[in-house]
């Protein structure tokens, strides 16, 4: 699950902000909170068998994550176990409040596939179109809510960490949240091109950096360069978190 935009839209983002939009068109309804975080618990134990018990996976820096209040999962993304193996992790299993992701709109016109990802905690959102009221959206559930994003906007196919995205940049300068780099280690090994596809036994891991200071970048002026300035720290975060886990690597 993620978000992008074009090149156009990046330069036109800074000049759009949802802070005189009221808190309701967003607002998770405590009926809907309480459903999915119900077809959650039902899952996670399926969940937990394939990553935690046959490819020994683990988390690393678990208490970086805010006991209370919304935050910004920011991860570099490299296979689509990411989706998943970042939850497993992350996710408040005992409580309602919701996790929540960006999905590549196209999902959402597969009714079976729109209803389990819905339920997962992912939204709509249109890539490659000016989708500021997706922005928007993601802009307030990161004040509120746990938001895992892929900054990079896409998957590296190689596995090197790819230029952070404006967009996410000028989300996280409207919103402050409380970012937390994040780095996923081995999934590649999932979905490796030209190799064999392992489905047991690959020890994938999930590193949660210390909280970002981002303070700096909100004293300056809201414009594109200041987003595509917050995109490259996160990126730069996780970057420095791939090289001091380096000997994670298989």
């Amino acid at each position: 699950m993620y978000i992008a935009f074009t090149m156009e839209d990046e330069n036109k983002v800074a000049a759009k902000s949802p802070g005189d939009l009221p808190d309701s068109p967003y607002r998770i309804s405590a009926a809907k909170m309480t459903f999915m975080s119900i077809c959650r618990f039902l899952a996670f134990p399926l969940i937990d068998i394939f990553f935690k018990v046959l490819n020994r996976s683990s988390a690393i820096g678990v208490e970086n994550l805010p006991k209370e209040g919304g935050a910004l999962i920011a991860c570099n993304h490299i296979s689509w176990v990411d989706t998943l193996i970042v939850p497993v992790f992350s996710a408040k299993r005992m409580s309602i409040e919701p996790f929540l992701a960006p999905g590549k709109e196209e999902l959402f016109r597969i009714p079976i596939v729109r209803t389990i990802i819905s339920v997962w905690g992912s939204f709509p959102v249109r890539r490659g179109k000016r989708d500021f009221d997706s922005m928007r959206r993601i802009s307030y559930y990161t004040a509120n809510y746990r938001v895992m994003i892929f900054p990079e906007g896409t998957r590296s196919k190689t596995g090197e960490l790819l230029k952070g995205r404006a967009g996410v940049g000028w989300i996280i300068y409207h919103a402050r949240p409380v970012v937390i780099p994040t780095l996923v280690i081995n999934t590649e090994r999932y979905f490796r091109l030209g190799g064999p596809r392992p489905w047991f036994f690959v020890p994938y891991k999930v590193v949660f950096g210390k909280p970002l200071d981002l303070s700096r970048f909100y004293a300056l002026d809201d414009s594109k360069e200041t987003s595509q300035a917050i995109a490259d720290e996160i990126m730069s975060a996780i970057a420095a978190l791939k090289e001091e886990h380096k000997g994670e690597y298989i």
